[in-house]
Formats: structure tokens, C-alpha cells, sequence
């Protein structure tokens, strides 16, 4: 378990890990008390979770970890009513990865852009707790009321543009409570940039508590930043989204290769973030098909370059069951033969094959090669990408 590092210290890494996640402010281990420490006074002692997971593997211990610190914060401050907790919601966004391994329907979310998802934050003293449908139940609102609430609220920190302030790039950091990277749900706030830019405005949240944003009618800034966020993205445990965010005609916030498909730091963008999705995806559903005992390659999703851009790349091999994420190309590969690239949606309709249900992004289980006439059905499709 974690190599040579120590049990106590294992332990306590992951529930300072686990505590940032959940909104904890300053997080850090106090080998004294053998305990973790956040906010002004809040503490989290180890003890007896240590001595319960003394013998679990590595997946039970993150789950009872995940278990420990969230039942642990929620129990403090948190309100006992819909009015208690109406002026403490905001809006939070996470990837769509954020809530594997939780049970169904578990927490309250919603898609907003592509694999970035909208969930709602309870804004305590010490932390923030994230809303589960259990918990509006209890409060007896419907799931509108509550992201209305939430967005509502938000609307009372976000700072609309100051047009003094001219061209310069901006750059939010959130130190806490802030929910900076939240503001892209406020109506009107990334448009309010238009005015001191001069062009539609672009918008960068590559991790959950950094935000950008930067004019559009400057090709090398804006490529630039593309290759920086990717960096801030690659290299972070609290991961949003490589992707620009931008307007559109209507004033909406949509992805930046929505409106400029052509954009080849914007394309880069969309496949590294989906291979990341992916590569978050595969984690968990390679540790789920051990426990569950079925024998399938969990296969990746890659970025490569081609002629006509960057697309995603996966593998179906000749002879391998396995579970492919949805990418723009399928490579067929097969001993002795070169492999060929077919377009995903050709796949679709020359194969039939069908999603795993409950996986989003969506997988599809191959248990077999395609018979030989839907293999050269599909070759007939395919597309040179060297």
C-alpha cells in the first residue's frame, strides 16, 4: 500500500487531499496529534479511521476516506433547513469524472459545457459541502430552485468588467469563497468583456480555482495561453477544463471551438480534454472490472495530429475484448495488417454497437473482432490520417 511510504502518513495525505476537494480551506496534517487541521479551528481526528482501515486496500481506503471526510464536514454548521441554506448556495463547477464511484443520482449536477458539469456547494464557515438530491428532499425543493438559488447568489460576488482597465489580461485566483471559476454561469459576465477588449472575450478555467480571460483578436496571446493551460491542466490533482470559453451571438457562454472550429489551439483543446476524461474514466473502471471479475481492456483515448487537425484517437484490436471510449477516430488494428482509421459515427452505423449503460463519457464494450464482411465494410470508410 503506497510503497515505502508510511501507513499514518498514506492516511492522512489522502484526507488532506479529500478535504481540498470538498472545499476545506488550508488543509494540513499535524503529525502531533495525528490529525488534519483546515479552516480557522476545524479539525479531523485520524485515529480511528486509521485503526478501521488497517487492513483495506487501496480502493477501500480512498472510499472510506471519501466516506470519513464528507459525513464528517457536512456535520458541522451545516443547515437544518431550505431557509437556512438559501443564502449559503452556490453554483460549483467540476469535471464530469468528479462523481465516479459515488452511487447513483448520489449528488445534485447537471451538464452545462461539454464534460464540465454544474453541481451546488453549501458556503459554510470552514468548507463547503456539496447538495445531494437526498438532501433537497429534505429540504422539499425541486432540483431549479435550488440552481436558481444558487445562481442567484453568485450573481451578488461576481465583478462585471471594469472598462478602465483596458486590454490587459486578467487573471482570479480563488483564495476562498470567491467561486471565481463559477462566474462563467453568471449571465452577462464573460459578454461584460467585450467592452473594455473591443472583441469577444475568451475565458480559461484550467483548474477549479484559477480563471482567465484574455481578447480574442490576438493570435498569439490567445495561442499562448492555449499552451499554458494545457500545461496548468496536465499537471494538477484539481483539474476543470484545457478548453476556451467564449460568447456566442446570443451572449451565451459556449466552447470556444463551438464558434471557431477551425482554431487549432481551440481543437487541441476539446482532445485533451477528452482524453483526460477518459484517462480519469479508465482508473475507475479498470479497479470496477477487477472487483467485478470481468476480463475486458479498458482501452484510451489519444490525441494525434492529422491532416485535417487534432482529433482523439482509440484502438479496437483484432482479438481483445475491450471497452472503447467514443473519439473522433477508431483505429482497427489487426497483426500483419496495417490499421486503418475510421470516423467514430462510421462505426457506429456499420457496427451497431451500443453504449455501456451508466458510463458518461460513454464507453462501448467490444467483446469480439467485427466479422470480416463489416470489416471491409468499414475499411471501405476509413481515412488516411498520416
Amino acid at each position: 500500500m503506497g510503497g515505502n511510504e508510511d501507513p499514518r502518513e498514506r492516511l492522512a495525505r489522502l484526507v488532506v487531499e479529500r478535504v481540498q476537494s470538498e472545499g476545506g480551506t488550508d488543509p494540513r496534517f499535524d503529525p502531533t496529534t495525528f490529525a488534519v487541521r483546515y479552516g480557522r479551528d476545524s479539525v479531523l481526528q485520524l485515529d480511528h479511521l486509521f485503526h478501521d482501515t488497517a487492513a483495506a486496500s487501496d480502493l477501500d481506503l480512498e472510499s472510506h476516506v471519501a466516506h470519513f471526510v464528507s459525513t464528517t464536514m457536512s456535520s458541522i454548521e451545516w443547515p437544518g433547513s431550505w431557509n437556512e441554506a438559501l443564502p449559503r448556495l452556490r453554483p460549483v463547477l467540476k469535471p464530469s469524472t468528479y462523481t465516479l464511484g459515488s452511487p447513483p443520482d448520489l449528488l445534485l449536477s447537471r451538464r452545462v459545457f461539454p464534460l464540465v458539469d454544474e453541481l451546488v456547494a453549501v458556503d459554510l464557515p470552514t468548507h463547503r459541502d456539496i447538495v445531494s438530491w437526498e438532501t433537497i428532499d429534505k429540504w422539499g425543493v425541486d432540483p431549479a430552485t435550488v440552481f436558481a438559488a444558487a445562481r442567484s447568489n453568485l450573481a451578488t460576488i461576481t465583478q462585471h468588467a471594469d472598462p478602465s482597465k483596458g486590454r490587459a489580461t486578467q487573471r482570479l485566483v480563488d483564495r476562498g469563497g470567491q467561486y471565481v471559476t463559477s462566474w462563467l454561469l453568471d449571465p452577462g459576465w464573460l459578454a461584460s468583456h467585450q467592452g473594455r477588449f473591443g472583441c469577444a472575450p475568451v475565458a480559461f478555467v484550467p483548474d477549479v480555482d484559477t480563471l482567465y480571460v484574455v481578447p480574442s483578436d490576438d493570435p498569439d496571446l490567445l495561442a499562448n495561453h492555449f499552451r499554458k493551460v494545457e500545461e496548468q491542466y496536465a499537471h494538477t490533482s484539481r483539474f476543470l477544463s484545457p478548453q476556451a470559453y467564449t460568447v456566442d451571438d446570443r451572449g451565451a457562454v459556449v466552447t470556444y471551438d463551438y464558434v471557431q472550429p477551425e482554431d487549432t489551439g481551440s481543437a487541441r483543446a476539446r482532445c485533451v480534454h477528452i482524453a483526460k476524461e477518459y484517462a480519469a474514466q479508465s482508473s475507475w473502471l479498470i479497479r470496477q472490472y477487477e472487483l467485478d471479475g470481468v476480463r475486458s481492456e479498458v482501452s484510451t483515448a489519444t490525441v494525434r495530429t492529422t491532416p485535417f487537425g487534432p482529433r482523439t484517437v482509440t484502438i479496437w484490436d483484432h482479438d481483445v475484448d475491450c471497452t472503447l471510449p467514443q473519439t473522433d477516430l477508431v483505429a482497427f488494428c489487426r497483426d500483419g495488417f496495417p490499421p486503418f482509421y475510421v470516423q467514430f459515427e462510421d462505426v457506429l452505423s456499420i457496427t451497431g454497437i451500443q453504449p455501456v449503460r451508466g458510463l458518461d463519457p460513454a464507453r462501448f464494450r467490444l467483446p469480439t473482432w467485427p466479422p470480416e464482411d463489416l470489416v471491409e465494410r468499414l475499411r471501405a470508410h476509413s481515412i488516411p490520417i498520416e
